[in-house]
């Protein structure tokens, strides 16, 4: 089945590319509407396509155009806009992962939810303007995450924060939980997986670990038997002065850190496109006491190359004799996408070290010589090998200023910057 990601620039729309990547039961579209350039999903799908923003007038109509002729069979919206208009939509043939109009309009709003869920679970204390005291939190009622939040502890910012119509609230200085949950079609909880915030940046959980926390649990079920929210969804809760987990926001939607949950075992996304094509769930026994520590990766736009020249020892192979793992990964990565290789190297001793660490036999050519410079020149002389249509992956610089003094266009890369070298991307 043909799965359409949108947006995929988010943490959220990452996430859903890699918890789906590896299933054999669907196929990987997605894209999003601006700021392309920078978005990593193209480095990672073949099947990347550019989209209309949802505010344009013809959003509707070019969207299902994008659907259509693609084939697509399945939406899986990353942002919770985008989770509010298409759960209004009906397309024949194409099933939409959200929750039904009413609750995806209601968790559009921080207020609304408080005011639904106040009988039943811990919310905070909302103040009018004239009467909010100091400290208090102000944050935007519709965005999620920690964008465009406050701390108020001075008048100066709380008048800042009335003119923004923010939503003015209780401070709650404790620790900060998020709940990554699913539920079947009639809203009842499969699971749910309690994680600390441990370390917070750009809004996201960078460092995070999972919990046992069953006063959170019990908060989870008893929002789940009131809102009935059908799929993926997530609760984030602060504690407050007295240690009390408070509900500081509901997103019917997956989260940029599920990726936590996965690697407990259990894939909310792929658990979600099975829900919602029609498959009976079980949900897999989960790991407990899994911490993740998340951290930036590079996708590397740059011009093509067509042939990747190796160097052996302190690149293939690391500086304590084994091999590196990724410069091989990268070996087997570079074939599947037809790349040609070929190894240039000082160690005599090289074949032998091949057989003994089964590095692959993917080179073309394999040449050993003292003088590095003068074997690659007669290898691409040889070989017929364009400089600007090669890369060397090579740890030496003083070879590396020998070599772009005789070819100035041959790209050099060391083997901290593999990445430069990409991946082949998911269908």
């Amino acid at each position: 089945m043909n799965v359409f990601i949108f947006p995929t620039r988010n943490e959220p729309g990452l996430e859903i590319i890699h918890a789906l990547s590896k299933s054999n039961k669907f196929e990987l579209f997605g894209g999003s509407s601006y700021e392309m350039q920078y978005d990593p999903a193209r480095n990672l799908l073949r099947n990347y396509v550019l989209c209309p923003g949802y505010r344009d007038e013809d959003f509707r109509e070019r969207f299902c155009e994008i659907l259509a002729a693609n084939k697509i069979d399945l939406v899986f919206p990353a942002w919770d806009p985008l989770v509010a208009i298409f759960s209004e939509w009906h397309v024949p043939g194409v099933a939409f992962i959200t929750p039904r109009p009413d609750i995806a309009k209601l968790l559009l709003s921080k207020q609304d939810t408080y005011l639904r869920l106040r009988d039943h679970v811990p919310v905070p204390r909302m103040y009018p303007p004239d009467d909010a005291p100091l400290p208090c939190f102000a944050k935007p009622d519709r965005d999620s995450g920690s964008r465009g939040v406050m701390e108020i502890t001075t008048p100066n910012l709380l008048r800042m924060a009335i003119e923004q119509n923010l939503l003015l609230c209780e401070y709650l200085p404790g620790e900060e939980y998020t709940v990554d949950c699913i539920s079947d079609l009639d809203g009842r909880l499969l699971f749910a997986n309690v994680r600390h915030r441990a370390r917070i940046g750009r809004g996201i959980a960078l460092g995070a670990v999972g919990v046992h926390h069953p006063r959170i649990q019990h908060h989870v079920e008893k929002i789940a038997k009131i809102l009935h929210v059908e799929g993926p969804w997530f609760a984030q809760f602060k504690e407050n002065g007295a240690g009390e987990p408070v509900l500081m926001e509901i997103n019917a939607r997956i989260a940029g850190s599920m990726g936590l949950t996965r690697m407990c075992g259990i894939n909310i996304p792929l658990m979600s496109a099975f829900l919602f094509t029609g498959h009976a769930l079980r949900v897999p026994q989960a790991r407990a006491g899994v911490l993740v520590n998340r951290a930036l990766s590079f996708y590397v736009d740059h011009e093509p190359f067509e042939a990747v020249i190796w160097d052996w020892d302190d690149t293939l192979i690391r500086k304590d004799g084994k091999p590196d793992p990724a410069a091989v990964a990268c070996l087997y990565d570079l074939h599947n996408r037809g790349i040609r290789q070929w190894l240039v190297t000082k160690n005599p001793n090289v074949d032998a070290l091949m057989e003994r660490h089964q590095i692959p036999r993917f080179f073309e050519a394999t040449r050993v010589s003292e003088d590095k410079a003068a074997a690659l020149n007669g290898l691409l002389r040889e070989y017929d090998i364009e400089p600007t249509r090669c890369v060397l992956v090579n740890d030496s610089y003083t070879e590396r200023f020998q070599i772009e003094s005789r070819h100035p266009l041959l790209r050099v890369v060391t083997p901290d910057a593999l990445e430069y070298l990409g991946r082949e991307r998911f269908d």
